[in-house]
């Protein structure tokens, strides 16, 4: 499987961001490139879209998303 598309919404600014990720990657890429583009100046996270928290070192594919996944990127709970 190639590149594929998620959806990734900021719970604290209700924005919305899609991402082309390959399966490889890993959830702390895509935080840092959701860093980057959003400018985030706190710890995030990345959770599932039933507030399952995503480990940073595993990739997309063992995370299980596939095309079209929707995450959800919120503040870190356990501070920073």
């Amino acid at each position: 499987m190639g590149e594929f598309t998620i959806k990734v919404v900021h719970t604290t600014s209700g924005k919305e961001v899609k991402l082309a990720v390959e399966p490889s990657f890993t959830v702390n890429s895509v935080l840092e490139v959701l860093a980057d583009s959003l400018q985030l100046k706190d710890r995030f996270v990345l959770a599932t879209s039933d507030n399952k928290i995503l480990d940073p070192n595993i990739t997309l594919a063992d995370a299980g998303l596939t095309d079209g996944s929707e995450l959800l990127l919120m503040p870190d709970p356990t501070g920073g």
